[in-house]
């Protein structure tokens, strides 16, 4: 495989964001649009044929009614075209959902969740070892991306013939997947060639290690010894999986330190309990509700209904609005003050109901342990962000002198 015309090929390149991005990608705009929704939105709206939810309940009550507002509509012909066939978060409740569901999360679980903690933070160690004091680091590019990269490669069980033209296949896929709201045909078109590739590389992997009966003890070789699925539903599994698991990190992690860069009570709140697993997740959290990775995400109606009062048509898009319902105050008190100590359950980041991140086990410990040895090392400032349509590409930042 070429892999210099691969990244032609799919590379998402330098652009501004667009609208959607717009929105996601100011943390102004994005929270602002957060604060005004859930206080103008005490019920559902109804706009045209979208019904817009933004306090707490109801978007949990939205997520949570799996048979009324359903998911196949928005992502299960994205998934397919990238996919080569379907994935959990394009399905609907089904006897067929529930057993790739169960291969999906007990696979996971049975991976060694301690060594991946450990890969990361030898990633780290290396790539932050790397920098002098006083010295730059590009926090997306240079370091949260490509380390997400190398988790996804240890718990998935593929490489790609190098490490950009990998994170550019994922980065490509994701975009139409769960970003292209639009239907842009470029994104789409781009997304297509990328799945090609990587339906491609699972599909050699799998045959390759069954042929040589060495299946391994990465997520592949457990969904292969488990055979809940067959190796065509390991492949759509671990492909779907992998999707979601490189940029979101890498996002979370560009917002999270843009967020704290920005404010020197919460950088010194943050630093000052970079050692404190728990805490450090709470203010993550917290970080990503002024600057949601993704703000909203959407549902199709199945059947005439009501959601909290507001009748509901069938074929209605909903817009579950997931960043504004925590600012909603019966929920979070005193939204705007960040407090680490917060019940982690109430976050709705990684979604809620049926579909929720499949990846979040990993993102939970992942994303933490970036921000934390970054903060580590005192960052004195960054610069702009340079973005990939919806994606931060680029952020440099500059560390302490005298920090190591």
């Amino acid at each position: 495989m070429d892999a210099l015309q691969l990244d032609t090929q799919i590379v998402t390149p330098a652009s501004r964001p667009g609208f959607f991005g717009t929105l996601a990608g100011g943390e102004w705009a994005q929270g602002l649009a957060a604060r005004i929704a859930v206080k103008l939105l005490a019920k559902p709206r109804r706009i045209g044929s979208r019904v817009f939810a933004a306090r707490h309940a109801q978007v949990r009550e939205l997520l949570c009614r799996d048979l009324d507002f359903v998911i196949a509509p928005i992502n299960d012909s994205k998934i397919r075209d990238v996919n080569a066939g379907a994935f959990v978060l394009g399905m609907d409740r089904s006897e067929r959902l529930e057993r790739e569901r169960r291969a999906l999360y007990e696979a996971l679980e049975a991976v060694d969740m301690d060594g991946l903690r450990a890969g990361v933070a030898a990633d780290i160690d290396r790539v932050l070892g790397a920098v002098p004091p006083g010295g730059e680091i590009d926090i997306v590019g240079g370091y949260a991306r490509p380390i997400a990269a190398r988790t996804a490669q240890r718990l998935f069980g593929i490489t790609g013939p190098d490490e950009k033209s990998f994170m550019e296949v994922v980065r490509s896929i994701f975009a139409h997947t769960f970003l292209n709201l639009g239907d842009d045909p470029v994104i789409r078109d781009r997304a297509i060639k990328a799945g090609r590739y990587m339906s491609g590389w699972y599909a050699d992997e799998i045959a390759r290690r069954r042929a040589s009966g060495e299946l391994g003890e990465d997520m592949m070789g457990r969904l292969l010894r488990r055979g809940i699925v067959d190796d065509d539903g390991a492949r759509r599994t671990l492909g779907g999986m992998l999707v979601g698991s490189i940029d979101t990190t890498a996002t979370c992690v560009a917002k999270i330190i843009k967020v704290a860069s920005r404010d020197s009570d919460l950088r010194y709140a943050m630093t000052r309990d970079a050692r404190d697993p728990q805490r450090l997740d709470g203010w993550c959290n917290e970080a990503l509700r002024r600057w949601s990775h993704n703000p909203l995400v959407m549902r199709r109606a199945a059947v005439d209904c009501a959601l909290a009062g507001t009748k509901v048509r069938k074929g209605d898009t909903m817009f579950a609005l997931t960043q504004a319902a925590m600012f909603d105050p019966s929920v979070f008190y005193d939204p705007k003050r960040m407090d680490p100590e917060r019940d982690s359950s109430i976050y709705l980041h990684l979604g809620w109901g049926l579909h929720p991140c499949s990846g979040r086990p990993v993102n939970r410990f992942q994303i933490p342990m970036l921000v934390g040895a970054l903060l580590e090392r005192g960052i004195e400032r960054t610069g702009k962000i340079s973005w990939a349509g919806p994606f931060p590409d680029k952020i440099v930042a500059r560390l302490r002198e005298g920090a190591r």
